[in-house]
This record gives C-alpha cells, structure tokens and sequence, in this order.
C-alpha cells in the first residue's frame, strides 16, 4: 500500500513532528512531479484530462481528479490519517463534526440566497411597529439574516454535541423587546446581531453586551436613531464533550442580496482553555472566544456568488470547496490555495478617504498612479461585501484595508472576533499578511468584547510590507 505524509500534521496542525500514515481514501500512489492541464488557471483547478493535483505545501500527497473528492470524503480522509485510538483522532472527529454541520447549514444557505427574491424573502413582514419606516434594503437583510442565522442553530445543534448562546447588543431594552415580539410572529426562530460591513455609517459600538441563553425567539436590536438598521445573529458554540468553541457570522454582507452581490457565512474555532467541558457558564463561553487570531484551530467562510465556495484551513493549508449543484456536494476545486506575492488591484472604499491618515492616501496615490514599488498602476476593485473582496484577493493577490477614519470609524467598521481574524487566519495560511492599526499583526490582537471593531490590511506579502513604509 505504501507509506504517505499526511495532510493533517497532528492536532498541532503543523507544529509538531511529521508522522507518516497508511494510505487513506483520498490518497492516490501516483507522485506527480509536474502539472499538466490544458486550462488557463491550473493553479487553482484540476486539469479534466488527467491527474493533476495540489500539493499541500506541507504534505507529499495528491488527490486524483476523477476521484471527484468530496469535502465529507477530504475530512473523513484526514480524520483516517491520524492515529488510531489517539487524543489526536479524537479531537479531528470533533472538528469533523463542527466542519460537515457547517457544510449542511451552508448548501441551505445558498438556496435562501438564491431564491431571495422568489420566494419574496424582501417583503414586509419583520416589523409591525406604525413608527418604523419601511426600508426594503434594511428588510430585505434582517429576514435572510433571521432565516440564516435559524438554519446554522439548527444544523449545529442537529450534530447534539453543541451548545448556542448568541450575544445581542441593545441600547434599548424597551426597544429590543418590541422588535422581539415583532420578529416572533412573523419569522422562524432565530437570534441576530451586528453585520458592520454593509452599513458605512454606524454609531460605534458602545453598547451593553447581553446573552440570550436559549434562543427560541428571533431578537432585533435596533438603534433608536436609525430603527431601520439591525444587529445580525453571531453564534457561539461549545462542544459539550470536545474542547472547542465556534464563532459563526451566518451571513455577512446580506444587506446586499437583493442586488445579487455576494454573501457568506464566516466561522472560526478556537479551543477552550478551561479544564473541563463543556464550559460551565454563558460568562465562561464568551470569554473562551475573546482570544488572538493566532489561536484559531481553525477558520473559513463559504462564499454565496456565481458559485457557492467553502474555503477553510485547520492550519496546514487553505482549501476550497465548489458545490456542485448535480451532486448536492463540495467537490474539492481550489486545493491549497496560494496569494500571489504581489498583485495590482486594491480594494477599499474610497468614500471614506477623507477621513483617512495622510499615508494611506500618499499609498493610494502612489500605487493608483503606477509610482509604488512595483512600478504597476493599480486597479480598484471593490465589492462592498468583505468576504468577495477578499476572496478575489486570494484569487488574484493585491492588496484590501478598511482603516479607521476620523469622520465615522475613529476604531475601523469591522469586527476584530468574527470577521477581521478568521479572514486573516486563512490569508496568513495561503502565504498573506494582515495588520491592524499601527503595523501592528492582526492576529496579535486580542479583542476585548465580542463586536470590537479595528482596523484591517489583508493581501499579499510584498503589497502588505510596501503599505507598512507609509503607516504610522
């Protein structure tokens, strides 16, 4: 059968020693020095004419493309490269577990996305209250959120080896149990809370944390100066018999669905420090998240677009997933994705500028009129949507920030726990870099409460150290 590296290093995911495994489903014998394709992307996907395949930057092993390998297969693969028996198999079934619910929650995802407007998801039907004004955007968002939000519960509590609790901000508690009782007559049971990305020109977030411990109603917040806005749901999951701990943002960028602009579902999973699991209390569980970047076991967004992309790492690598409409499944398209050193697109939004630092804008200018390092002029290319702008960014290389500015985001737009650091774990992962304000590395920091924002610089490596010599 033979001998083969595997792709999952242990449960230190690449920090410690190799161990060398029998072959495993998703093995193949065949050592393919060279690829050869007759596609013009042969980076990123499989040839249709033979082997081709991707070598885990480090692993020695290749997965055959007729194999048609399944993300169900790939995991159930790595969880078979581990030893039996071991500590080591054990906690890779429990990551397993939290991975294929979030796959299940993601295929139902796509299809809300994706029939939105059918199934006249944007109608009036969240808020009942005469005094609220009717912003079909605005509403259009907060049901996929609520739907979204209900479909990742369900999928993560269906494993039943998960608890949820789902932080919810209110600067209003009268306020808070009026689109409550609103939201519960008219839509499936869900929580919701904060997606930044899509609204440029929120207050910052000063307001009380509460804990909604056991979600059976859909929950609002809203700002009283602006009732049209709302908080969508993040999840916190324990393990109850497992050392991990999820953050989840069902649906990032959905305020933007209803012009088909790309949504996503953005994960992280950390491992709790407590002695004993599960974690005792609500308290315990929200701390367990509020930890660096850098601790990530792993991380991943799947992307709603032309395709429905599942990207993730567990620290050996970053891998996609396409769903394949005909089979019903993730097929395994993108394996180990590498950003290029340098590419020649940035992506920001400009309108912003003008509250900007006087080097950011001396970087915009140089590398807009071809006068950076690289001597290229660089394109603009924004989405509005984080999780597309930074995918095409791991695509094509280049450079996205979202930098605090003094006139409406003095601390950044957007979250440090559940959108800045899952998204720079899997860009560090692909070869990238990310800071966050005063060159500081993102995934150092650590946030203090759960809807934190900071500013952040993701792409490639070369783009990132040239925008360091013009940061404070």
């Amino acid at each position: 059968n033979g001998e083969y590296a595997s792709a999952f290093s242990g449960i230190k995911f690449g920090t410690g020693p190799r161990k060398i495994f029998k072959k495993s489903a998703i093995f193949s014998e065949r050592a393919v020095s060279s690829v050869v394709t007759d596609t013009s992307d042969a980076q990123y996907f499989s040839s249709t004419d033979g082997v081709v395949m991707a070598t885990n930057y480090r692993s020695d092993y290749h997965l055959e493309e007729e194999a048609r390998v399944t993300l169900t297969r790939y995991l159930n693969g790595l969880v078979q490269a581990t030893e039996q028996g071991s500590v080591d198999r054990q906690e890779m079934r429990d990551l397993e577990s939290i991975l294929l619910s979030v796959q299940m929650a993601c295929k139902t995802i796509s299809n809300l996305v994706n029939r939105a407007g059918i199934n006249h998801l944007s109608a009036r039907a969240i808020t009942t209250d005469a005094n609220t004004s009717y912003d079909p955007r605005s509403n259009s968002q907060i049901r996929l959120d609520l739907l979204s939000t209900d479909v990742l519960q369900n999928a993560l509590r269906f494993t039943g080896k998960l608890r949820m609790i789902s932080p919810v901000k209110s600067t209003n508690s009268s306020v808070l149990k009026r689109e409550q009782k609103a939201a519960a007559q008219t839509v499936p049971p869900s929580t919701t809370d904060n997606n930044e990305h899509e609204h440029e020109h929120e207050h910052e977030n000063s307001a009380e944390e509460d804990v909604v411990l056991n979600p059976s109603r859909a929950t609002i917040s809203v700002d009283d100066n602006k009732p049209s806005e709302h908080q969508p749901g993040v999840i916190i999951a324990s393990g109850l018999d497992s050392k991990y701990v999820a953050c989840l943002d069902p649906l990032d960028g959905s305020g933007n669905a209803d012009a088909a602009i790309c949504t996503a579902t953005i994960f992280g999973i950390f491992a709790n420090d407590a002695d004993e699991t599960p974690l005792k209390d609500e308290e315990e569980l929200q701390q367990s998240v509020l930890k660096p970047g850098k601790t990530l076991r792993a991380a991943g967004y799947c992307l709603y677009s032309s395709a429905t992309i599942l990207v993730f790492s567990i620290g050996d690598g970053v891998h996609g997933f396409t769903l394949d409409p005909q089979l019903g499944e993730f097929v395994l398209t993108h394996p180990n994705i590498r950003i290029p050193e340098r590419g020649n697109i940035y992506s920001c939004n400009e309108a912003n500028s003008e509250g900007w630092s006087d080097g950011i804008n001396r970087y915009l200018k140089a590398v807009k009129t071809g006068q950076g390092q690289s001597g290229e002029k660089y394109t603009s290319r924004y989405v509005g949507s984080m999780v597309g702008d930074i995918h095409r960014t791991l695509m094509y290389g280049g450079i996205f920030l979202y930098p605090s500015d003094t006139v409406g985001h003095p601390k950044g737009n957007l979250q440090l726990l559940y959108k800045s650091s899952p998204l720079g774990y899997l860009v560090e992962q692909a070869g990238g870099k990310c800071l966050t304000s005063g060159k500081a590395d993102l995934l150092a920091a650590v946030p203090k409460k759960i809807h934190e924002r900071a500013p952040c610089f993701f792409g490639s490596p070369d783009d990132i150290d040239e925008l360091k010599d013009y940061l404070d």
